[in-house]
């Protein structure tokens, strides 16, 4: 089971080598996915209140600093790295359109041949199109209360953090025993209705003032819910009767052909598993031969068995999937 403090971190590792005009929430879970060699589809809501907390220190330390601000809140945001405080799947039906979108994407991406052909038609129109562009930076269109904060219709969701962190400072309305906790004033309660907040509350919170763009309002859970998840299965049967093989899945869980050496260091026999089955059981036979460098867990230091396999003397921990890589053959 990953821990909390385990996904955060590589999650922050991740993001700062990321193009964030192009990375997208889903796909940087995926990535997370493989990493890790386990499912985290119930922690979408977990990965976006992080990834927007990454963003809002990011702007933070983007602002310049003012003389009379005191050191320790410029590196707030810094601080941050909250435990969800309210149930996963709540927060899960508040990302909205913008994240099925995502998702969407990236499985007919994975889709092969034909997947292939739409990412390629949807790149062909790319510099036109404004809505399905996926990165962090993409315009976006804001609730009436917010375009009345901000001054502008349309925006990106970086550049009302930004504004908002700046109007905070500019207006000290942070708790001085808690420079976390925000206190808004008559202005920051019309869009947020309550008499003070912290930081991962306001992001969360800013969800159903940010919309994709062209869109009326905010996504109602009860009304894209029962509409996108057919869309999805239907996708799914399309794929089953195009591809004739059990389909039983795509990304992680699609089974691929094992090499021999791959089959053989397993030792069960067999020759079919899932990306993730095999990461999975990597793990566990590195944990089982106390593997990692005690100085530094992430580090794997190779016994000769693993190192016949890899052809390397270590590694780290989060490139076991890139080093396997060469091990999986796609079935057809």
């Amino acid at each position: 089971m990953v821990s909390d403090s385990e996904l955060v971190e590589r999650l922050q590792e991740v993001l700062r080598s990321s193009d964030l005009n192009t990375t997208t929430t889903a796909a940087l879970r995926r990535r997370l996915e493989e990493d890790f060699g386990a499912d985290l589809s119930h922690k979408k809501a977990f990965i976006r209140e992080q990834v927007d907390l990454y963003l809002a220190e990011v702007t933070a330390k983007a602002e310049p600093e003012e003389p009379k601000e005191e050191p320790e809140e410029a590196a707030v945001p810094k601080e941050e790295e909250p435990e969800p405080e309210t149930e996963e799947g709540e927060g899960e039906e508040e990302e909205g359109e913008g994240e099925e979108e995502e998702e969407e994407e990236e499985e007919e991406d994975e889709d092969g041949d034909s997947g292939g052909a739409r990412k390629k038609q949807r790149s062909d129109k790319g510099n036109g199109g404004k809505k399905r562009g996926g990165g962090f930076t993409k315009l976006c269109s804001l609730s009436p209360a917010l375009q009345e904060f901000v001054g502008a219709s349309e925006l990106a969701r970086t550049e009302v953090v930004k504004k908002l962190w700046a109007y905070i400072r500019e207006h000290n309305l942070q708790d001085q025993s808690n420079k976390r906790k925000i206190l808004p004033d008559e202005r920051l309660k019309k869009i947020f209705n309550v008499n003070s907040i912290d930081m991962f509350q306001m992001n969360k919170a800013l969800t159903k003032h940010i919309w994709p763009l062209n869109s009326e309002g905010p996504v109602s859970p009860d009304r894209s819910t029962p509409k996108e998840k057919p869309q999805k299965r239907d996708r799914n049967e399309v794929k089953k009767q195009k591809g004739g093989s059990s389909g039983s899945g795509s990304g992680l869980l699609v089974p691929l052909q094992l090499s021999d050496d791959l089959v053989k260091f397993i030792g069960t026999g067999e020759s079919m598993l899932s990306r993730s089955d095999v990461v999975k059981r990597m793990w566990e036979y590195i944990k089982e031969n106390n593997l990692q460098d005690p100085s530094d867990r992430r580090k794997i230091i190779c016994d000769e068995k693993l190192k016949d396999l890899l052809q390397v003397e270590s590694f780290n921990g989060f490139t076991v999937s890139k080093l396997l890589a060469p091990h999986f053959t796609k079935t057809k």
